[in-house]
């Protein structure tokens, strides 16, 4: 049976050529008239996959030039062994559009946010009751729908007209079932890394007390918006 389903992904992949004798019953032309059908059957659901996946790309670039890049990013090998759950993944990366691609990498983060293990998000009222000692040393770490996209050019107006214009990067959060996006800076994005593994509090306020416009106290923010999971 393995066999024969890798013999089958073969040939849809590579062509007739590696279709091997005798795998299917009937004449040579009807199995291939009946794998071309498969095919474009798979192939219509990657498209289709991949409209679902980026809305606001697609109506960014249009209708016929989001397709275009769609087919040749699927006709290129960006969707070969991934399932249509994960297919745009690598999406961003064919778009040379740079608007499009940071469009493509914040609803590509939004929709890993959306599906990231339900984790209870840390929030200030947890700290309240620590005193200075324990708060510094009280260790975090970012919660796993956090995401944090750096955007190489003025794309956070084709997020939400609402950010301002010189937004550099875009936090992407789940503390409950929403999925909210919050523009952010280097310092705060510093901060979000630190925090990949366990790390004392007082780390992260130190980061940011040298590198945040608002210094230590903008780790506030940051708790507030669930960048952080409960632990």
């Amino acid at each position: 049976m393995l066999d024969g389903q890798a013999a089958i992904a073969a040939t849809l992949l590579r062509g007739p050529d590696h279709l091997p004798t005798g795998l299917f019953a009937g004449g040579r032309a009807a199995v291939l008239r009946g794998l071309r059908v498969h095919a474009n059957t798979i192939s219509h659901a990657r498209l289709v996959a991949l409209e679902d996946t980026f809305p606001r790309t697609r109506d960014y670039l249009g209708e016929g030039e989001f397709n275009r890049l769609s087919r040749a990013f699927i006709d290129g090998g960006g969707a070969q062994g991934r399932s249509l759950a994960l297919i745009g993944e690598s999406f961003s990366d064919w778009l040379v559009d740079p608007s499009a691609a940071d469009l493509a990498r914040v609803e590509w983060a939004w929709l890993e946010s959306y599906h990231a293990p339900d984790t209870v998000a840390l929030t200030l009222t947890d700290l309240a009751q620590l005193d200075e000692a324990a708060l510094l040393a009280f260790r975090v770490r970012r919660h796993p729908a956090t995401r944090v996209v750096t955007l190489a050019h003025a794309a956070a107006l084709l997020v939400d007209p609402a950010f301002a214009t010189d937004v550099g990067a875009l936090m992407v959060v789940r503390p409950e079932a929403m999925v909210q996006l919050h523009a952010v800076g280097p310092a705060d994005a510093a901060a979000i890394e630190m925090a990949d593994e366990m790390t004392p509090l007082g780390n992260l306020i130190a980061q940011l007390a040298e590198e945040h416009p608002e210094g230590g106290a903008a780790i506030a923010a940051l708790i507030a918006a669930g960048a952080f999971e409960r632990v």
